[in-house]
């Protein structure tokens, strides 16, 4: 009978090569991840700022003020969204 174990790598080696491919991996994403947040930054103080601003009008400003909150809300939202989809498109 043969010892299974000099055959070359043993699981152990290979289990640990993942191991360290994984942690590289999740530190390349967390980076990534970091990247998308500090770029999306802008966009949500620039919806807080609009609805701040509609927060401080009167009723009749509101409907002069509204689209560019929508407008806001719209670069935030698919800025977003692209965002995410980045991350859940795998390259082949």
């Amino acid at each position: 009978m043969t010892d299974q174990r000099s055959d070359g790598p043993n699981v152990e080696d290979r289990l640990n090569e993942l191991r360290a491919q994984i942690s590289k991996l999740r530190r390349k994403l967390e980076i990534a991840a970091g990247t998308e947040a500090e770029a999306l930054r802008p966009k949500l103080k620039a919806a807080q700022n609009k609805l701040r601003e509609l927060k401080e009008t009167t009723a009749e400003a509101w409907d002069d003020l509204k689209p560019a909150l929508q407008k806001a809300w719209k670069e935030l939202h698919d800025s977003l969204n692209q965002a995410a989809s980045r991350f859940r498109t795998r390259p082949k």
